[in-house]
């Protein structure tokens, strides 16, 4: 079987988001189960990339190969429904009379289809949604018949040895609002130390982390490597997600639609106390985690507090590794 993967680019280069990362995780886990699977990367309405290497950056390509390699394919399986990828992967979908599979990850781009809004649906003809709370957010009234959740995978770090340094909490992500590490730094229980590590992507709001972070015991670790933060989830004790759905003026109506993050530390064995929000909460709860109101700064104050110094039973399961999504979605594709 060979199916082509049709997704967005957000960071570019050799960088990866949570979207990016599970494109390229469960293309991985799909070609050890045998599968050929090739990645196109939609840039815009005029830019093509090929992703051959799946750890190298995608390289340029031609509309005509684009099209090739939807002409070659069984099925045609895009991630992100608002972006230029999906107006292409339908369009070529439909012409050659290919099988069209969706998985959003919740992020988007300009594109024309999107004035459709969910007419789009009834171009789809399966999806595989990355959580229940993803599903009826995309497609309430479940115009997509053909439905499966395949959640996503975390054992897709390196193994690596636990820091010199170990820490009481530690969040990591990129410092942009709704991921929420305000609210860690404001809610950290006296005497407990907390590891901030992601990219600061927000300047102004990483020196409003850096000036309530004044007088705690928190350490800033910035643009961390794979074996970074794979030694991070085993020297914390307990990984923070504190997404929020406002942040002063502003609000995230999609804040988590999974929480890779989570899964990679449920796959390292660390314990979570993350946001009982989207796709996020919905995980944590299955993994029997901690979950707290997002934005509840007494209310995760109080959590912190009660978690410190003990150690929450963690879950680790085969239901989250990327060879059982990759199951998940082969099971999808035989049954199209």
């Amino acid at each position: 079987m060979r199916i082509l993967f049709v997704t967005l680019e957000v960071f570019g280069g050799a960088k990866k988001g949570g979207g990016e990362r599970y494109v390229t995780e469960l293309a991985r886990a799909a070609r050890n189960r045998g599968l050929t699977v090739d990645v196109v990367v939609v840039r815009s309405l005029r830019e093509f990339a090929e992703l051959g290497d799946l750890d190298e950056p995608a390289h340029a390509i031609s509309l005509r190969r684009f099209f090739d390699l939807a002409y070659r394919c069984d099925i045609v399986h895009v991630h992100q429904l608002n972006t230029p990828g999906f107006d292409y992967a339908a369009l070529m979908a439909k012409l050659l009379r290919k099988p069209l599979v969706l998985t959003d990850h919740g992020g988007g781009a300009l594109a024309p289809g999107r004035a459709l809004g969910r007419l789009r649906l009834r171009l789809i003809d399966a999806a595989g949604y990355v959580s229940a709370w993803s599903r009826q957010d995309l497609d309430p009234t479940g115009i997509i018949k053909q439905n499966v959740i395949i959640m996503g995978g975390g054992d897709h770090l390196p193994d690596a040895d636990p820091l010199e340094q170990c820490y009481d909490f530690g969040f990591i992500g990129r410092l942009v609002p709704h991921k929420g590490a305000h609210i860690a730094v404001e809610a950290l229980p006296v005497g407990r130390r907390l590891v901030l590590a992601g990219q600061p992507r927000d300047q102004a709001y990483f020196a409003s982390l850096k000036q309530l972070a004044r007088n705690k015991d928190v350490t800033f670790v910035s643009d961390a490597t794979d074996e970074v933060v794979a030694s991070l989830h085993k020297s914390i004790g307990f990984l923070l997600v504190p997404s929020v759905e406002h942040y002063q003026r502003r609000d995230f109506s999609r804040p988590e639609l999974l929480g890779l993050v989570a899964l990679e530390a449920l796959a390292a064995g660390t314990p979570v106390i993350g946001s009982d929000v989207g796709g996020l909460g919905e995980l944590l709860k299955m993994a029997g985690q901690i979950t707290v109101q997002p934005g509840d700064v007494p209310k995760w104050h109080q959590a912190l507090s009660k978690a410190a110094g003990s150690r929450f039973p963690s879950v680790t399961s085969s239901a989250f590794t990327w060879d059982a999504v990759a199951g998940k979605c082969i099971e999808l594709y035989r049954s199209l």
